[in-house]
C-alpha cells in the first residue's frame, strides 16, 4: 500500500524479502518498507509464475528501486541476489514517471516516453529483440520517445504510444 505520506506499507508471503522490511519473515500485518521514508508516488508489485515475487517503487524524484525475488535480473541492479530491502535500479536514479513489474521482469517509462526493461527476456518480453536476459535496464526498440502508459503480465508487456 502506497500511503498519502510517501511511504509503503507491504504484508503478506516474504520468502524472497518482496515485502522489503529486511526479512524474510511472512508477516499478517502491514509493516514498513525499509529506507522509503515520504518520497514514493508508485509501487508495483509482481509474483513469478513458480517461484519468486518482486516489489518496485517509483520515488518523487523519478529514481526506481525494487526489492525480492532476482533470478531473471527482474530488480535491475546488475546482480542476480535477492534483496531483502529496496535497491536502486542501476541508470534510474532519476527521469522515470512509471513503472510496472511483470512475472521475472520490469518496465519503466522515463521522461518523454522512452520505455526500458529489465530481467526474464522470456518470449521477447524486454522488446529489445532479443530473447536473453538483461539485469540492468535496456532501452525497448521503437519507443524511445511518446509513451504514456505501461503494463506488464507474466508473458507480455504492452506501451502506448
Amino acid at each position: 500500500a502506497l500511503l498519502s505520506d510517501g511511504t509503503i506499507k507491504c504484508w503478506g508471503e516474504n520468502s524472497y524479502g518482496q515485502l522489503g522490511d529486511g526479512s524474510t519473515i511472512r508477516t499478517l500485518a502491514t509493516t514498513p518498507v525499509i529506507g522509503i521514508l515520504s518520497s514514493a508516488t508508485a509501487v508495483t508489485c509482481a509474483v513469478g509464475a513458480q517461484l519468486g515475487g518482486h516489489t518496485c517503487a517509483l520515488l518523487s524524484g523519478g529514481a526506481v528501486m525494487c526489492w525480492g525475488y532476482n533470478s531473471a535480473g527482474e530488480l535491475g541492479d546488475g546482480t542476480r541476489v535477492n534483496r531483502l530491502e529496496p535497491t536502486p535500479v542501476s541508470g534510474i536514479s532519476s527521469g522515470a514517471v512509471a513503472v510496472a513489474a511483470g512475472s521475472h521482469h520490469t518496465c519503466a517509462i522515463l521522461l518523454g516516453g522512452a520505455v526500458k526493461c529489465w530481467g526474464s527476456n522470456y518470449d521477447g518480453l524486454l522488446g529489445d529483440g532479443t530473447t536473453v536476459d538483461k539485469l540492468v535496464p535496456t532501452p525497448v526498440n521503437g519507443i524511445s520517445s511518446g509513451a504514456t502508459a505501461i503494463a506488464a503480465s507474466a508473458v507480455y508487456t504492452c506501451a502506448p504510444g
